[in-house]
């Protein structure tokens, strides 16, 4: 699924908040406690060899897995170079 297929299909439906799943863990971005303790969700584009994807989650820095992964574009919220 690309992110234009992603848009369209959570156009189609009501209007909720977003949710991840990763290392399974479910991170919500509404007023839960999900969004107290990891913070607000954030949305960018990661750089990788086989081409950019689009992340979504509780992003903490850019260099997420340097050098294979790299946020490279913040399009919603703010993610340092390395942890402070």
């Amino acid at each position: 699924m690309n992110s234009h297929d992603l848009a369209r299909l959570l156009l189609s439906l009501p209007d909720l908040p977003v949710a991840t799943h990763a290392l399974n863990h479910t991170y919500c971005s509404s007023e839960s406690a999900d969004a107290i303790t990891h913070g607000k969700l954030k949305v960018g584009r990661l750089k990788h060899y086989v081409g950019d994807h689009v992340v979504i989650g509780d992003i903490s820095k850019r260099n997420i897995n340097g050098p294979n992964w790299r946020v490279v574009e913040m399009w919603l919220g703010d993610a340092p170079e390395e942890w402070r």
